[in-house]
């Protein structure tokens, strides 16, 4: 059971407080505002007759299971060693880690996932497509994609490195990933609202708009068909990290930014963070009162390599077939944004964020009246907690690998790896 108040409840607090005449604030002409039932890396879909199978987008499909006996055998481990390693009667293998040892394959035995460029390039399978989901970030109508309703110079070139990785591709919703993490937002690990706040008579065509994203720490809930449901209330919750504000307008229902910010979401993915440079917003406001569209921006590379590594790299490699290190690779292959402009060693990469909301009622921190004005909350947020070690359940991972105190036997470089005879 859910020991916070429910949305039920506040609900019927916020009825009641305006039914008393608490206050709302009268600066915005108009406000919508929102609760994100799904979000996802925006992943354009070419397949023809399933997730592994080619299509438009990835002519070869995705990279097959690998044989790990013979990527050990690669990485210089005799037969033997690597067809032990593999045993599932190894007692150093683990339903919680794999097999730890996997780590160490790259040159001098040093662990890939902490050092991927002391190993070759495994590669990815191409995406080799012309069109992506996204936004035109940087104004360039003749670089980059063309989106699936025809517009030119969409930037998205996350999906170029890892479109064709079997956890990101997939129809919208069916993708491995995308049904991983939003399954835990659902379920409660975290809520994020929207608000929207106009100056002008016509919501839909008003040069003077802001929106607002925000935490709120109120579950969703969910109808009798499993389905989150609409109109339920949220309170927002002040974050030291998790707040984006955005300026735009709207056109024929559209919001689009006016200017580019700083923004920092919650990822749906292992990374947590969603940092965006130069981020902006393309969201439409549907007749049903629904919103469907997309957050971009250019999104450091090397922690999205990282939050993949700390999920345990030997149960993502085994789990979504891919080298690890080949994940580096592409990204930093790919990676088209410095914020210094330099043009060598670029730290981030262009990314987009599919984004679908329900009209939901937001409210302050306090209950106490309705968010109609687009404003930070950052200063009333607690401070953010120390960083701790990664964490997987119970399970402390440093490096990529599980540390188990109690195992007999450790990973490393100089592991023993056959028994004695």
């Amino acid at each position: 059971m859910n020991k916070r108040p429910s949305s039920i409840k506040l609900a019927t607090l916020l009825g009641a407080a305006l039914v008393a005449g608490l206050s709302t604030s009268a600066q915005a002409q108009w406000h919508r505002s929102y609760v994100i039932e799904w979000n996802e890396p925006a992943m354009y879909f070419g397949g023809e007759n399933s997730i592994e199978g080619p299509g438009t987008d990835c002519p070869q499909g995705v990279n097959p299971e690998l044989d790990w006996v013979e990527v050990l055998v690669r990485a210089g481990y005799t037969r033997e060693e690597a067809e032990w390693l593999r045993n599932p009667a190894n007692p150093t293998r683990s339903p919680v880690h794999g097999q730890n040892q996997m780590a160490f394959r790259g040159k001098d035995r040093a662990n890939i996932y902490t050092n991927p460029t002391s190993y070759p390039d495994p590669g990815l399978y191409p995406m080799t497509g012309s069109i992506a989901e996204g936004l035109n970030l940087d104004g360039n109508d003749d670089t980059g994609f063309v989106s699936p309703t025809g517009e030119p110079g969409i930037d998205n070139t996350f999906y170029q490195a890892l479109g064709c990785w079997k956890t990101y591709r997939g129809p919208e919703r069916l993708s491995s990933g995308a049904l991983q993490f939003n399954d835990g937002m659902r379920n409660g690990s975290w809520t994020m609202v929207i608000v929207v706040a106009g100056e002008g008579d016509d919501p839909a065509n008003d040069n003077n708009v802001s929106v607002g994203f925000y935490m709120s720490e109120d579950n969703m809930v969910k109808g009798g068909d499993g389905e989150i449901s609409a109109d339920y209330t949220f309170r927002i919750q002040p974050h030291a990290k998790y707040e984006a504000l955005f300026p735009a307008r709207t056109v024929d229902g559209v919001i689009e930014s006016t200017q580019p910010v700083h923004a920092m979401l919650r990822d749906p993915g292992y990374t947590r963070d969603l940092e965006l440079l130069q981020a902006q917003i393309r969201l439409e406001m549907r007749d049903d009162g629904t919103l469907r569209g997309y957050v971009g921006g250019y999104r450091p590379w090397l922690p999205v390599y990282e939050g993949w590594v700390n999920a345990r790299g030997p149960v993502i490699e085994s789990l979504t077939w891919v080298e690890l290190p080949a994940v580096y690779y592409a990204l930093e292959r790919h990676a088209d944004f410095h914020p210094a402009g330099r043009n060598e060693g670029k730290t981030h990469i262009s990314y987009a964020l599919r984004v679908d909301a329900l009209p939901a009622f937001v409210v302050t921190p306090d209950a106490s009246e309705v968010a109609t004005e687009v404003v930070s909350w950052q200063h009333q947020a607690p401070p953010l907690p120390t960083a701790g070690p990664a964490m997987i359940g119970r399970s402390r991972i440093i490096d990529g690998i599980v540390i188990d105190p109690n195992a007999e036997h450790q990973a490393g470089p100089d592991a023993v790896i056959l028994p004695p005879q």
